[in-house]
């Protein structure tokens, strides 16, 4: 029995014992963790990866198309031979959800970068699931900030590359000219009784109803008023439902990108910015701790900085971030400041500091469904 126990210590303390319970760790759960902090470092350990997967929807970041191309930079601009896998996913939230629950159960990620919003990127900071990276060391440029919106995280787990603006999206050969909305209350006019549309889950109203902004008992009140204008709720995204005329606008966006991708091909899509103000809906990128290709997935991330990676964003989503000087959307915020509106950057620090946010949206949604009861 004694010999057995200093068999058993000697093979413990054995280096290569070490090694083999090492392999079979990660081979275990398909993780590699990222050993590179720099961006010298972080090309390296793409190089050994190989494969980068994405996954978010179809419709954001250009879908597979977009990959490809983000690929095909990345590839040229750091001498890489990464190949890139797509896969269509659900939206972010649950996109989210579900690499929470893969890296619970010890599962490598769907996705070895997630891109999204600031709602998901809350969620991840309270499951803890996003690997830190140096982002000032391995971002092309660098980053600014913007009053208290800082684009990177405090702890370094997920960073900003991506803006859309808040406002009213319409139907260009049915509204024209004075007839574009400016200000909120231009959408009661009762002309629109039955032809305006606005979202279930009450986008753009639920920022505007926080302190900071229109307050809740404006925005609660103008809510009830545009209940009884509405001919129904449709989501974000189904822009088809403005440009067939079922609906003349949409009260409020989620952001105006996909009125800018459609309205190259010719659509009838236009996006107006009221004088109140607006919301910018941030899009951010970080590397789950179970990625099999973190390297990969951080350069990703910091590749949508360059102004290659922004282009490509422009090209296939409508979005660029307004931070960088030759910024599409900083242009859009500034007409907004100019002309004396509100600005407020949705983003996780911002979201948490909202009191009763989840709440008042969910008052609104009420509202929104039951037509002002």
């Amino acid at each position: 029995m004694a010999t057995r126990l200093r068999l058993g210590w000697r093979l413990y303390r054995s280096p290569a014992l070490a090694f083999i319970l090492a392999v079979a760790a990660v081979a275990w759960t398909g993780v590699y963790e990222a050993s590179g902090q720099t961006l010298k470092e972080v090309i390296e350990g793409a190089k050994k990866e190989g494969v980068l997967k994405g996954q978010w929807s179809e419709n954001s970041f250009g879908g597979s198309a977009g990959l490809a191309e983000i690929v095909a930079g990345m590839n040229k601009k750091w001498g890489l031979n990464l190949k890139g896998q797509f896969t269509p996913g659900p939206d972010m939230q649950r996109l989210m959800l579900r690499i929470s629950q893969e890296e619970a159960a010890g599962q490598p990620a769907s996705t070895d970068v997630y891109l999204g919003n600031s709602q998901a990127m809350l969620q991840a900071t309270k499951s803890k699931v996003l690997k830190p990276f140096e982002w000032a060391k391995i971002l092309p440029r660098k980053l600014g900030s913007e009053g208290s919106f800082q684009p990177i995280a405090a702890d370094n787990t997920y960073m900003a590359f991506g803006t859309t603006v808040v406002g009213v999206q319409y139907n260009t050969d049915m509204v024209k000219g004075a007839d574009i909305p400016r200000k909120l209350e231009d959408v009661l006019n009762p002309k629109w009784k039955g032809k305006i549309a606005s979202t279930p889950y009450a986008a753009g109203l639920r920022e505007f109803a926080t302190a900071d902004f229109l307050g809740r008992e404006y925005v609660i009140e103008f809510t009830k008023k545009l209940s009884k204008q509405i001919g129904g709720l449709i989501r974000c995204g189904e822009a088809e439902r403005i440009t067939s005329g079922e609906f003349l606008m949409l009260v409020m966006t989620c952001g105006g990108n996909d009125s800018i991708v459609l309205g190259r091909t010719g659509a009838p899509l236009g996006h107006t910015l009221l004088k109140e103000g607006t919301v910018l809906h941030t899009r951010y990128a970080g590397v789950p701790k179970n990625s099999r290709s973190p390297n990969a997935g951080a350069l990703l991330a910091a590749y949508l900085h360059t102004p290659e990676g922004q282009a490509i964003l422009w090209k296939y989503d409508g979005i660029d971030f307004h931070l960088h000087p030759d910024s599409h959307m900083r242009k859009e915020v500034e007409k907004v400041r100019a002309a004396g509106g509100r600005v407020a950057v949705s983003s996780p620090e911002w979201l948490a500091s909202q009191k009763d946010y989840q709440k008042t949206q969910k008052e609104l949604e009420k509202i929104l469904r039951e037509g002002g009861k």
